[in-house]
This record gives C-alpha cells, structure tokens and sequence, in this order.
C-alpha cells in the first residue's frame, strides 16, 4: 500500500465490547482488559492487581480519538489535527502517525 493509499484509509474504533472509553475532566480515558502471559497471568492469579489498562489520553490524543469514527480518513484526521491545535503539535503529520500506530499495535483501532 502506498502513501497515498494509506492516508485515505479511515480509522475505526474497534467493536470489542470489553474495550470501554469514557470522557473525564475533558480528556478520554479508555479501558481494556490486560493481555497476560503465562507467567503474568500465573503472578496475577496469586497477588492480584488490576485485570484492567485504564489509559487517560491528553487533549491532543483525546481530539484524534474522537475523530477514529470510520468516517475520518487518515489525511481528513491530521487535517482537523493541525487546524485545531496549529503550532502545538507541528508536525502533525507525526504525531498522528505515532498515535495511530500504537493504537493499531494494542488493536484498539482498525483501518477500513
């Protein structure tokens, strides 16, 4: 897939049901199950600890969140991005990218 093709792909929320997302103080915090290895699970199952990630996103990650709605291309996100913020999060273009990218790593978004 070239460039191009790429930047019009449209970022998608996954459907999973235990992944949960919420707005506190204006920010988004999502919520997902911990994906435990076998010794991680073993040590879990012994001293206990959150079964959960809970991950509070900042303004500027909140703002892209919102926008992985299926309908936002990659270009229309970065975009909205770099009108809404401007200098604080030159180069939007990367910073986009980063967030994504990580987001497609821990499968809470997929590409359409």
């Amino acid at each position: 897939m070239n460039k191009k093709e790429l930047l019009l792909k449209k970022p998608v929320r996954t459907s999973d049901e235990n992944i949960k997302w919420e707005y506190e103080n204006d920010i988004i915090v999502i919520t997902y199950p911990k994906n435990f290895g076998k010794l991680e699970k073993w040590l879990h199952e012994r001293i206990g600890g959150p079964g959960e990630v809970r991950r509070p996103l900042d303004k500027y990650t909140s703002h892209i969140w919102k926008l992985c709605d299926g309908e936002n291309s990659i270009l229309d996100i970065i975009t909205d991005f770099d009108e809404q913020f401007g200098e604080d999060v030159a180069p939007a273009t990367d910073r986009v990218q980063l967030f994504l990218e990580k987001l497609l790593e821990i499968r809470l978004i997929t590409l359409k």
